[in-house]
């Protein structure tokens, strides 16, 4: 007996899934060949590009609970980014305890950073809002399955 409707559909989506994760892989292996920038490091950018001017301190431990990052981890993406002139990390003026990040170009344009970003904006916003509704919560429900933690052995 063969499946069709919504169970066939279903495991469309699943398939696909899989295939942009795939794709997703060879992309960020590409990227560690010749582009000097990694996910981290523009993601990094583009939050503070982002956030930076909405009077928001931007601190090493704020990008690294955004990014999900430990913050040996985080010290390691500002260290390469200071190194390459993208941001500034300085004490804060008033709390000895912090420091704050900054671009050094306040001119920096994320999507030139990362034009893949603004590619997949741009489909995006070619969807009706009931559907991007719909593919919201789905790839929400699959950034936490992929987030959840391994189980042992």
């Amino acid at each position: 007996m063969s499946r069709t409707g919504p169970g066939r559909e279903a495991n469309d989506v699943a398939r696909l899934i899989e295939r942009l994760r795939l794709a997703e892989a060879r992309l960020v292996r590409q990227h560690q060949d010749g582009f000097g920038l990694n996910d981290s490091d523009r993601a990094t950018i583009r939050y503070i590009v982002e956030h930076g001017d909405d009077g928001v301190e931007i601190t090493p431990s704020t990008l690294a609970e955004h990014l999900r990052l430990t913050g040996a981890a985080m010290t390691a993406v500002l260290d390469r980014l200071v190194v390459n002139g993208f941001v500034a990390v300085e004490p804060h003026p008033t709390d000895r305890r912090k420091k704050l990040v900054t671009l050094f170009d306040h001119d920096i344009d994320p999507d030139h950073l990362d034009p893949l970003t603004m590619r997949i904006r741009h489909l995006a916003a070619e969807l009706p809002s009931e559907q991007a509704a719909v593919i919201t919560r789905f790839l929400r429900g699959v950034i936490e399955i992929l987030s959840e933690p391994k189980p042992t052995d």
